[in-house]
């Protein structure tokens, strides 16, 4: 038989926990239809996968497609293309496919994660954070910890929702508890 006061540590433990997951869900949720209204100095496009033969994933498409989006209607003055490997590369090229100059873009190469790169932007202008809606909540978040001058912008999607977006949603529920819980931030 287990001791009520260690029945009741339990109990409250799990009651914590179980209201810890449901508001960072629910933080996921408010953020996913976010569109940028306002003007921005700059967009900041998310990287994402890059499939073989350098041909960008759909959610990196997608989140490129938006940013670009987002520079032709005016709503910015620059591309900021931040990720991994070769994101920021594929990233620039759809760009200059699509007609933007070159010194319009610049890359983020050291942007490897989300915290990496909103940590490398410059606090002194503003920006248009883009991504897939399932990942604004946590970037809206981070930013707002670093003190940056943002809105979140969701992506649309042009092939339809992703086969692994079940596994997308649940890595950012508990990345956004994470990073809450993150003090040196």
């Amino acid at each position: 038989m287990i001791h009520k006061g260690i029945q009741r540590w339990i109990g409250g433990a799990l009651f914590l926990g179980i209201v810890f997951l449901g508001s960072a869900t629910w933080w996921i949720q408010i953020n996913r239809n976010a569109i940028a209204t306002e003007r921005a100095d700059c967009a900041v496009v998310f990287g994402a996968a890059v499939w073989k033969g350098g041909r960008p994933s759909h959610a990196l498409s997608d989140r490129t497609v938006a940013g670009i989006q987002l520079f032709e209607k005016n709503s910015v003055d620059c591309l900021v293309f931040s990720g991994a490997d070769a994101e920021p590369e594929v990233m620039a090229k759809m760009a200059k496919n699509a007609g933007i100059p070159s010194e319009k873009v610049e890359l983020d190469i050291e942007g490897t994660n989300t915290l990496a790169t909103l940590q490398n932007l410059d606090p002194n202008r503003s920006y248009i954070l883009v991504s897939n809606d399932f990942h604004l909540g946590r970037i809206r978040m981070l930013a707002w910890k670093l003190g940056l001058n943002t809105v979140t912008h969701a992506a649309s999607y042009q092939y339809g929702r992703y086969v692994k977006e079940s596994y997308f949603v649940l890595r950012e529920i508990f990345g956004t508890m994470w990073y809450v819980l993150r003090v040196d931030i």
